[in-house]
């Protein structure tokens, strides 16, 4: 098997296609129409417009009811462009992310056979693999802000209107604040990292990220045996300063 693509692309976006209401034989097209956002609506709109009618359990359903408070106390609902660009913005900011992540995370586990096969064993180490995936590669390690006012920082004037590109990567190699930063470690104490950004740019995702990679490999762990890298095949690299991932994980198992 191919994991990267055939496997960790698929889970965030039959997620994110699923909580839609789309169903599953067109996830696929909301995939391949990501690039053309009219395309996307054109599946998305009549959704919209069965759920105005009739509420189901699903997100859609849930943005068509919401109820915000304005600044004068009324209340008011989304409109339609609202409950677009919103399903728009978890299509495109929630379906790269965690199928990199995962990738990330699963060619650690498979490049230490060892660690792979603690994990199997004992899941309880699941989630510390991933937290540590994302401290050590994470898939955004780069980031890109406006300089809203002239600044002094450590001795460096930052102008007004710069691009300013932050490297959250090297945070969370800060050798204060982790021992041997560069080892992948899963059983390193838990510490906060950067890996979901901070502050009011917080990652909106970030629960639902955690939760896909955790039913993902847990699945995966259970339905194949003795999963490992193929030997007969290119392994995978870590590639990317914006959306970092791994090339294809070529994979035998049983």
């Amino acid at each position: 098997a191919e994991l990267n693509v055939d496997f960790c692309a698929a889970i965030p976006l039959l997620t994110i296609t699923g909580s839609f209401g789309i169903p599953v034989e067109q996830a696929l097209d909301v995939r391949e129409a990501i690039g053309n956002p009219k395309k996307v609506l054109e599946i998305i709109a009549p959704i919209v417009a069965a759920r105005r009618e009739k509420p189901q359990d699903d997100l859609i359903s849930v943005l068509v009811e919401a109820e915000l408070k304005d600044e004068d106390g009324s209340l008011h609902r989304l409109s339609d462009p609202e409950i677009y660009s919103f399903a728009l913005l978890l299509l495109a900011a929630g379906s790269g992310t965690t199928w990199k992540q995962m990738g990330i995370t699963l060619t650690a586990l498979l490049q230490r056979p060892e660690l792979l096969a603690a994990v199997r064993e004992d899941r309880s180490l699941v989630k510390p693999a991933i937290e540590e995936s994302l401290r050590w590669e994470a898939t955004d390690p780069m980031f890109s802000r406006w300089v809203t006012e002239d600044v002094d920082h450590f001795g460096v004037h930052i102008p007004k209107g710069s691009v300013l590109h932050m490297c959250l990567g090297a945070s969370n190699h800060d050798p204060e604040r982790f021992e041997r930063p560069d080892e992948f470690d899963i059983r390193r104490a838990a510490r906060a990292s950067h890996a979901f950004g901070g502050g009011p740019h917080i990652c909106l995702g970030m629960h639902v990220a955690r939760a896909e990679m955790q039913t993902g490999i847990n699945a995966l762990l259970d339905r194949l045996p003795n999963l490992r890298l193929d030997p007969d095949a290119e392994p995978p690299r870590l590639i990317g300063f914006y959306e970092r991932g791994a090339t294809a994980i070529p994979v035998v198992f049983g």
